[in-house]
This record gives structure tokens, sequence and C-alpha cells, in this order.
């Protein structure tokens, strides 16, 4: 329709500002939809990394309780395992309790199986008795004819008990060994936690920096929007010429 002559009508710039205030507010809904996707997704990756941080504090804990199970001074000692052996098969066999008798009989025996210390007292106390046993055999081979008897006894007891000592060591070492690999994973579990806090640390600071970006181009749009919308209001009432 032709406007009447001497009317000047702004119809070119009114549709250029709504055009440009429609494409400023998509703009701005999809910036804050990208915000709330960047927040969902550095929450989601916080949440995996705690959860992996308790297991892996889980098996430092574990770790740590086997090293010092398998310590040399863990468990019970060689007189303490043997005592409660004989006195627990003798209680249950002064009471009759022969089947009861086996079954803590066999308790015992597995518990100081388990013992490190157990296995530590007889080492050493098998290589003293090797060492006097080798001496007194030394001893009695000097005294002549009439003490052959007891250095052979002497030098067998030394040879048994340094043969036993040797098979003890065996299970010292074994203990040894779980320890120093328990003693490992702990020090690996511990360095995962230490990875995991320092990524948990990076992501959030990650999500504070880019939401912080996206609250500024949010406010920054937001200005120029309102601005667009000032001057489409300025535009569409500028007053008619006759």
């Amino acid at each position: 329709m032709t406007p009447p002559v001497g009317v000047t009508a702004p119809p070119a710039p009114t549709a250029s500002l709504g055009a440009c205030d429609d494409a400023m507010s998509a703009l701005y809904a999809t910036l804050s939809e990208t915000r709330q996707n960047d927040v969902t997704v550095g929450e989601s990756q916080v949440q995996e990394n705690e959860v992996q941080q308790q297991r892996e504090e889980a098996q430092e804990r574990a770790a740590i309780q086997q090293e010092q199970a398998n310590q040399a001074s863990s468990g019970g000692g060689f007189f303490s395992e043997v005592g409660h052996f004989f006195s627990d098969v003798a209680s249950d066999l002064a009471h009759g309790r022969f089947g009861s008798a086996i079954d803590d009989g066999g308790r015992d025996l597995e518990e100081a199986w388990k013992s490190p210390k157990f296995w530590s007292d007889l080492e050493t106390g098998l290589e003293d008795v090797a060492i006097v046993a080798g001496t007194a055999a030394a001893a009695a081979m000097t005294a002549g004819a009439g003490a052959i008897a007891i250095a052979g006894a002497a030098a067998t007891t030394a040879a048994v008990a340094g043969g036993a000592s040797g098979l003890a060591g065996l299970r010292v070492a074994h203990f040894a060994a779980s320890a120093e690999d328990a003693s490992a994973n702990a020090t690996a579990a511990g360095d995962h936690i230490e990875q995991l806090q320092q990524l948990t640390a990076d992501v959030i600071a990650d999500v504070k920096q880019a939401d912080q970006s996206h609250q500024h181009a949010l406010a920054s749009l937001m200005q120029s929007i309102q601005t667009n919308d000032q001057t489409f209001v300025a535009a569409s009432s500028m007053p008619v010429k006759g």
C-alpha cells in the first residue's frame, strides 16, 4: 500500500530490528543450553571421579591391612601358638570332646601357619639351636673318645635344626614378599587417589571458568537484546510527518 504524499514510514528499520532481536534471542537460548550442558557434564565427571576415588581408598586400606598382617611382628609367636594348641587339645581330651580336639587343633595349626611371628620366632629359635648344637659337637669331639656319641648326637641335632630353620626361612620370606607387594599396592592406590583429586580439582576449575565466560556472554547478549528492544520501540514510536 502506497503511503500518502508527504508521509515517511519506518517499516524497513523496524523489520530489521525485529529480525535481529529474534536472532539474538535464539542465540541467548542456545548459549544458556550450552552453559547448562557444560555444568551437567562437569558434575558427571566429578561424580565419576569421586566413585573411583572411593574404590581406590578401599583398595589402599585393604593393602595397608595386608601389609600389616604380613609383618614379622604380626600374629601369635611360637610359644603362644604352641601353647594354644596344647591347651585346646588337652582341654577337649580331658572332657571327652575328641571331635572338638581335632577341630580346635586344626584351627590352631592353621593360625600358626598364617602367623608371620610364629615362623619368625621358629626360624630364629632353630638357628640358635643349630649354633648351640654345632658348638657342642665341636667341643665334644675334642673331649676324647668317650664323648664321640655326644658329639654325633649334637651334630645330628645341628643338622636337623639347620635344615628346619631353612624351611622356616622360606615361610618368613613369603610373608616378607607379601608385605612388600601390599606396600607397593598401597602406594599405587595412594598415587591414583592424588591423581583423581587433582583431576577433580581441574574439572571444577574448568567448569567454573567456562560458567563465568558463559555468564559474561549472556549478560552482554541480554544487554544487546535490551538495547535492540529500546531501539525498536523508539523507531516504532517516531511521529509521522504530514
